[in-house]
């Protein structure tokens, strides 16, 4: 997925609350793409949630797996075969947001910060997030890498 396509994605989810996590969430982080990306996470307050489903079916992606709503809802362009990963969480009182794992357990986000992808502004999950979010599941080289990022960067 290009930097290009994250943008258009973002524009067309103007203005729903979404922020990019994930790899290209480290890389807004960082400033600049570090790495190749097949897929663009990104967290969605949850009383949005099938708004985003909606916009993105609009743009030609279509759910592949919902079997853990509570935590993750993929989707995939039928023509472009890239994925987008939403990650709802749920708002809570003095702000950020309050995301569920795969164990059941449940983690604070920090309001999100501003990153940078092609060169443009946008919203992303915080570096202590991230470094949660990479946290009860056996990283890929690719999580390695990102890992690597957010510790320099913190």
């Amino acid at each position: 997925m290009t930097p290009e396509r994250v943008l258009q994605l973002l524009d067309a989810l103007e203005p729903l609350d979404v922020w990019v996590d994930g790899g290209w969430g480290v890389d807004a982080l960082v400033g600049r793409q570090t790495r190749p990306h097949g897929d663009l996470d990104l967290g969605v307050v949850r009383p949005q949630l099938d708004q985003v489903v909606e916009v993105l079916e609009g743009l030609g992606y279509a759910v592949t797996d919902a079997r853990f709503v509570q935590v993750t809802v993929q989707l995939a362009h039928a023509v472009e075969g890239h994925r987008v990963d939403l990650h709802p969480s749920t708002p809570v009182a003095g702000g950020g947001t309050e995301q569920l794992d795969f164990d059941g357990n449940t983690y604070l986000i920090p309001p999100a910060v501003e990153g940078r992808i092609g060169g443009r502004v946008v919203r992303c999950m915080p570096i202590s997030a991230q470094l949660r979010a990479h946290q009860g599941y056996e990283l890929r080289p690719v999580d390695l890498h990102d890992m690597r990022l957010l510790e320099q960067l913190g």
